[in-house]
């Protein structure tokens, strides 16, 4: 949050916008490792609870198999970034800095940290939630510094801006994975340990938890893209700033919700399921006091994001509103997606999944367009989206659980 303003400062509102948009598309390249990360967390959690010896095997599988798909996604990627007119894309005709090297840069960045953070899929497994919330912050400050220094050294470069955000990452992963590793024999990953049997097995639980990525990916990822495409980048910034206030709160939610995965994973292993039914009866009460917060942060936004970000921006009250609805819905939906996660309730996730994918990108152009709400229709159409999973999943959880607590 500190961060912001002084990007913002940096770039200008147009490039801004852009940059906005093409972290956006930076974030497709997590989803394009076919589940593997996700597989093995769920896989590992139960082999370290069961110490069954498989765990090596399946962290070495793991980078073996991740490492060729990110490889073949970022040759593929950067072939197809010279093919694509990106200022058109981000609706930045007339900005005079070469669009594609900046893509690309941030691909090849982004792809190969990929490779270097599975060492957060040991430490989810390790219930050690926490180091990795210490290394996102870790990544924010370097980032940070990047560009103050940048400022002083270079006139709104988004070139500089990919490059910083990739080095922050890198530098940070490489020091986590050797301290993860380092004095972790158990798990640590070897040429020798790699088991395509093992590989397998993370993919075929991996291919499920990819489809519902995918689907995420077009429902959580694509407004700022249809924002720009429809009404320029300068159009993203306001959208951008209200998603930033107002994920302060699904952040802090968030971080008390990290452990939650992997913790129903082990009580799944454990067969412990009355402990996830008292579980999900605290996180309901969790939950409480950051609706309400969202509530009051919607009367209290434009002072707020003003004395934040130091200017005012063309926010209408709709976006507003529809921010703090996606924040309180965000909050439900992703504390039974971490449980249905857990749980491996792939039968209904990815059903539900296709679904939210489907509806949502003609629900946010029939409101941009049709009923004329613009950048807050895009928005809307995410919202109306989300309910689906909202009621969906709860239903799907608790008959799961009462299923084996009745026997």
């Amino acid at each position: 949050y500190i961060y912001v303003p002084i990007a913002l400062d940096y770039l200008g509102v147009e490039r801004y916008g852009v940059w906005s948009t093409i972290l956006t598309i930076l974030s497709w390249i997590s989803y394009f490792d076919i589940g593997i990360g996700n597989g093995l967390r769920n896989r590992l959690t139960e082999s370290l609870s069961r110490k069954d010896g498989q765990s090596k095997k399946m962290v070495s599988s793991a980078y073996a198999f991740t490492t060729v798909i990110m490889v073949a996604v970022a040759f593929l990627f950067g072939i197809g970034a010279y093919i694509v007119d990106w200022n058109r894309i981000f609706g930045a005709g007339d900005l005079s800095e070469n669009l594609t090297a900046v893509v690309v840069m941030s691909v090849i960045f982004v792809a190969s940290n990929f490779i270097l953070s599975i060492c957060k899929n040991v430490l989810y497994a390790w219930q050690r939630a926490a180091d990795i919330s210490l290394m996102e912050l870790a990544i924010q400050v370097l980032n940070m510094c990047g560009i103050l220094v940048a400022r002083k050294l270079f006139y709104r470069s988004l070139f500089v801006m990919a490059v910083v955000y990739g080095m922050s990452m890198t530098i940070v992963n490489i020091v986590a994975s050797l301290m993860v590793y380092r004095k972790n024999e158990g798990v640590r990953p070897t040429f020798s340990a790699i088991d395509m049997g093992v590989g397998r097995g993370l993919m075929s639980l991996g291919m499920k938890f990819f489809v519902i990525q995918i689907c995420a990916l077009v429902l959580f990822t694509t407004d700022s893209l249809i924002i720009s495409y429809l009404y320029g980048a300068a159009d993203v910034t306001p959208y951008s700033t209200v998603n930033k206030v107002f994920i302060v709160i699904t952040n802090v939610y968030g971080a008390l919700l990290t452990p939650i995965w992997s913790a129903v994973a082990k009580a799944k292993a454990e067969r412990r399921f009355h402990y996830l039914k008292k579980m999900i009866h605290k996180l309901h009460l969790l939950m409480v006091p950051f609706a309400t917060g969202a509530i009051l942060l919607i009367f209290l936004f434009r002072p707020l994001a003003k004395l934040w970000i130091g200017q005012e921006l063309n926010y209408t009250s709709s976006l507003i509103v529809l921010g703090g609805c996606y924040c309180i819905l965000s909050n439900w939906c992703n504390t039974y997606a971490n449980i249905s996660n857990g749980l491996e309730l792939m039968k209904v996730s990815v059903p539900t999944a296709v679904i939210q994918a489907v509806v949502n990108i003609p629900l946010s152009m029939f409101f941009a367009e049709v009923v004329g709400m613009q950048t807050a229709g895009v928005l809307a159409g995410t919202v109306l989206s989300m309910v689906v999973a909202a009621i969906v999943q709860p239903i799907a959880v608790h008959r799961y659980i009462a299923h084996f607590c009745e026997r």
